[in-house]
C-alpha cells in the first residue's frame, strides 16, 4: 500500500515537473518560429522559392534521423539516461537557430534550418520518455496536457527574429537540464548495441511489426503526415486565399494557438478518464471533417474556424499520443521506441510537405489549376491521410479501453 500511496502523492507542479513542462515551452518556440510561421514564409513568399524546397529540406532531415535515432535511443536505454542526448542536441539546435539570423543565401539557410531541425527532433526523441520520470501513471495525462498547453504559450511570445528565438529556446530549456534527475541503472538491462545504425533500425522495425505499438506507429505516421503538413503550410495557404495579410495571419495563428492550449489540457484530463485511444480517435474525427470541409469549400472565412479546430487537434494529439505509447512499450525500451516515435513523426512531416503537399501542388498546377485550387487539392489529400491513420489505429486497444 505504501507504494501505491507514494505514486499518488507527488505534487502536480514539483520542480522536476516544472522543468519538464518548461522544456515544452522552449521547444514550441523553435517549432513555431522555424517550422510553422517564419521560415517557410520567408523562403516561399519573401524569397520567391517553390514550396518543394521546404519539402526537400524536410526529407533530407528525415533521412538523417532515420539512421541516427534508433541507435541513440538504444544507447539511452542501455544506460537508463535520456538527458545527455537531450542536452547535447538542444544546444546544437540553439546554435543553428541563432545562425539562421545571420545567413542570407537561400541554399545555406535551408542547410542551417535542416541542421537545426535535425537537432530539435533528436533532442525531442529523448524528452518524451522523461514524462515517466517526472510523473506517475495516474497523473501523466494532466502533466502531459499542461506541458503542451504551456508549450503553446511559447508561440504567443516567440520573436520574429531567429536570434531572440534561439535565446529563448536555450533559456527555457535550462530548467529541464537542471531540475529533472534520472537515476542511471547500476547495470545496463542490456549491453549497448554495437549494431550499425541501419541494422539497428531494421531490427527495431521488425520488432515493432510483432507488437501493438507497431500499429500505433503506422497510424501516427499517417495522421502526423496530415497535421504537420497543415501546420507547416497554413501561412502559405492563407495567403493564397487572397484575404489574409500578415496581421490577419498572426491573428489566425494566435487563435489556433489558444485553441491548441485548450485542446491539450482537455485531452490530457480526458485521457486519464477515458484512456488515450478514445481521445486520439475523437481528435482524428475532428481533423478529417475539418480538412475535408476546408478543401471542399475553398472558403477563406472558414479558415477562422478550421485553424482553431486544427489547433485543438494538434494540442490534443501532442498531449495524448505520447501517453498512449508509454502504455504500449516496456520501460527498458522507452529510449529506442520513442526514437522510432520521433522518427515516424519526422518522416511523416518530411513526406507530407514533399509529396502530399509539394508534389500535389506541383502536379495540379501543371495540370492547369491555380496555385490556390491546387492547394485545396492538397488539403483534400491530407484529409485522406488523417482518415487512413484513424482506420489503422481503430482496432488497437489500450489498457483502459
Amino acid at each position: 500500500m505504501a507504494g501505491v500511496s507514494a505514486e499518488r502523492a507527488p505534487r502536480l507542479v514539483s520542480p522536476p515537473v516544472l522543468g519538464w513542462i518548461l522544456y515544452d515551452f522552449a521547444n514550441t518556440i523553435f517549432s513555431f518560429v522555424v517550422v510553422t510561421r517564419y521560415f517557410s514564409d520567408w523562403i516561399v513568399n519573401e524569397r520567391g522559392q517553390p514550396d518543394i524546397y521546404i519539402g526537400l529540406m524536410s526529407a533530407a532531415v528525415s533521412v538523417a534521423l532515420l539512421v541516427t535515432l534508433p541507435a541513440l535511443g538504444a544507447r539511452a536505454d542501455s544506460s537508463g539516461r535520456h538527458k545527455p542526448v537531450l542536452v547535447t542536441f538542444t544546444l546544437m539546435c540553439v546554435a543553428m537557430t541563432a545562425l539562421l539570423g545571420v545567413v542570407e543565401p537561400v541554399l545555406l539557410a535551408l542547410v542551417v534550418a535542416g541542421l537545426a531541425t535535425f537537432a530539435f527532433n533528436t533532442a525531442d526523441s529523448q524528452y518524451h520518455p522523461l514524462l515517466a520520470v517526472v510523473a506517475p501513471e495516474s497523473r501523466r495525462g494532466r502533466v502531459s496536457g499542461a506541458g503542451v498547453a504551456v508549450g503553446y504559450l511559447g508561440t504567443l511570445v516567440a520573436q520574429r527574429a531567429f536570434v531572440p528565438a534561439a535565446g529563448m529556446l536555450g533559456l527555457f530549456a535550462l530548467p529541464c537540464f537542471l531540475l529533472v534527475r534520472e537515476r542511471p541503472r547500476r547495470a545496463p538491462t542490456r549491453a549497448p548495441s554495437r549494431t550499425r545504425p541501419v541494422a539497428q533500425l531494421v531490427s527495431g522495425l521488425r520488432r515493432a511489426r510483432r507488437e501493438p505499438y507497431g500499429r500505433f506507429l503506422l497510424a501516427r505516421f499517417l495522421y502526423v503526415d496530415a497535421i504537420a503538413t497543415v501546420i507547416q503550410f497554413l501561412t502559405v495557404y492563407a495567403r493564397r486565399t487572397g484575404d489574409f495579410d500578415g496581421d490577419a495571419i498572426d491573428l489566425l495563428l494566435a487563435l489556433s494557438t489558444v485553441a491548441a492550449i485548450g485542446g491539450a489540457v482537455g485531452a490530457g484530463l480526458l485521457a486519464e478518464r477515458l484512456g488515450p485511444r478514445r481521445v486520439v480517435l475523437g481528435t482524428l474525427v475532428i481533423t478529417v471533417a475539418t480538412l475535408a470541409a476546408t478543401a471542399a469549400t475553398g472558403s477563406s472565412a472558414l479558415l477562422w474556424v478550421a485553424g482553431p479546430l486544427v489547433g485543438v487537434a494538434l494540442g490534443s494529439l501532442s498531449a495524448v499520443d505520447r501517453i498512449f505509447l508509454l502504455r504500449l512499450v516496456p520501460a527498458e525500451r522507452r529510449g529506442e521506441e520513442f526514437g522510432l516515435y520521433a522518427l515516424v513523426g519526422k518522416l511523416s512531416s518530411g513526406f507530407g510537405p514533399l509529396v502530399l503537399w509539394g508534389a500535389t501542388v506541383l502536379v495540379a498546377t501543371e495540370a492547369g489549376l491555380s496555385r490556390f485550387d491546387a492547394s485545396r487539392v492538397a488539403v483534400a489529400v491530407l484529409a485522406a491521410s488523417a482518415l487512413a491513420g484513424l482506420l489503422v489505429l481503430r482496432p488497437l486497444r489500450d489498457d483502459q479501453s
